[in-house]
């Protein structure tokens, strides 16, 4: 993945909003041509359009770290030029959360732009979004329940917030994803994660050895699941391929961790539960949109 997200720090900021624009704009126009050609039932148009407050959204979380307060007042005093009808911060707010769906969905066109559906190798992993430190989760008010405390076996660490589930490519977009409460083991989201997805050969970590999963997946989806095996297993892979699908695999980890230090997805700055869904989706969207800008 080196090179991919160069071009945030490499090119003028009103160069890569203006590409941004462009390419959401037109997805989201294909998007509602498909559907009819208009995404509200009545009332005018809003002033302030739907693409503008999607690329608002990209700015907030990839050049300020989702520090929406910062990253807002910035749009307002010097790329006023650019969104001269901008919304004050809590409208801005309520439509962005409305437009949650409409963003995933256009994400999924920009995708589709790029995607081979003709490979059928896709890579399965997961990644902590914390909200809040381990001992403060009872006392969170922004989500609640047993089911968001959960354990991080690779760091050897607890965490309280939620899980992001992803399948991606072997050139490492990501394909399907769903973010689930924390609690929930790895094998138990891969349904859900490959629900509308067929034929395809999934690649994942030693937490996926499940012999009932591997039938299931294949008899329901014809997919093919080859988690890496414990070395306690007595069903091993034959000398060389555990260690290819090491390496596949470790491509998986890159985008996560491009996920983390770039769009600072396993800290999202929240304040309910639709508010780390949205920001979730929208550095989502940001990591589709670099194979476009890279």
């Amino acid at each position: 993945m080196n090179g991919l997200t160069n071009y945030i720090t490499e090119q003028p900021w009103e160069e890569i909003i203006t590409a941004w624009y462009v390419l959401v704009d037109d997805e989201y126009q294909r998007w509602l041509a498909r559907r009819g050609g208009r995404l509200r039932s009545s009332g005018p148009e809003p002033s302030f359009s739907d693409s503008e407050v999607i690329t608002v959204s990209l700015i907030i979380e990839t050049f300020f770290r989702g520090h929406e307060e910062v990253g807002y007042a910035f749009v307002s005093q010097y790329l006023a030029a650019m969104f001269p009808r901008l919304l004050d911060l809590d409208r801005f707010n309520v439509r962005r959360r409305a437009l949650v769906g409409v963003m995933e969905a256009i994400r999924r066109g920009l995708r589709d732009q790029k995607v081979d559906r003709a490979d059928p190798v896709r890579l399965v992993d997961s990644a902590p979004v914390t909200v809040v430190t381990y001992p403060r989760g009872s006392r969170c008010r922004s989500v609640m329940g047993s089911e968001y405390f959960g354990v991080v076996t690779s760091k050897k660490e607890k965490v309280f917030g939620f899980r992001l589930h992803a399948t991606t490519t072997v050139e490492q977009m990501i394909d399907e994803w769903v973010l689930a409460p924390a609690s929930i083991p790895d094998p138990d989201v891969l349904d859900e994660l490959v629900l509308d997805s067929r034929d395809l050969v999934l690649v994942g970590d030693k937490i996926y050895n499940d012999a009932e999963l591997e039938q299931r997946l294949w008899r329901k989806r014809r997919i093919l699941l080859l988690p890496l095996r414990k070395n306690n297993q007595q069903k091993q892979w034959p000398d060389g391929i555990q260690a290819l699908l090491g390496r596949i695999r470790h491509r998986i980890e890159t985008v996560f961790s491009t996920l983390t230090t770039v769009f600072n997805v396993e800290r999202p700055r929240g304040r309910s539960l639709a508010g780390y869904v949205v920001r979730v989706t929208t550095c989502i969207l940001a990591h589709t949109l670099c194979f476009f800008m890279a």
